[in-house]
């Protein structure tokens, strides 16, 4: 009975040392993934475990897919009427506030000629991400 104080210390310091030892660490990206595990104790956890990364296959799947439906979305808002005249596409691909207001004075540039410009570039042309927060009313203009 006296020991058991003793007998208890010690079965838990060296319990909390072992769950030390078994602690995970996961690495997400910025859409919620889980990339990577491993197991890590305090001492050996440091700023260089973050070099050892590999990238995932199925990630990079994923974002490929998400900016494929960004970029059809975006084109189906740039569709001059109803969406493309009121400048939608632009709001949704992130561009200043003035530029929807250009959008809506103008009739969508001529009756919804430069939506349809819009339209045509967004679905066209491969590099897809140089129109992401585009401030520029042209915003196909290097």
């Amino acid at each position: 009975m006296r020991y058991s104080f003793a007998i208890f210390l010690f079965l838990y310091l060296g319990l909390s040392q072992k769950a030390k030892a078994s602690q995970q660490i996961y690495f997400i990206d910025s859409l919620g993934v889980v990339i990577d595990s491993c197991a890590y104790t305090e001492t050996e956890f440091s700023e260089t475990t973050f070099e050892n990364v590999r990238p995932n296959p199925i990630l990079q799947l994923v974002k490929k897919q998400r900016k494929k439906n960004k970029k059809v979305m975006a084109a189906i808002l740039a569709f001059p009427f109803p969406f493309g005249i009121v400048g939608l596409h632009r709001i949704y691909l992130g561009t200043a506030p003035h530029v929807p207001i250009v959008y809506i004075g103008t009739f969508g540039g001529v009756l919804g000629i430069l939506p349809f410009i819009d339209f045509c570039v967004i679905m066209l042309d491969k590099d897809f991400d140089r129109y992401l927060n585009n401030n520029k009313i042209f915003m196909w203009v290097k």
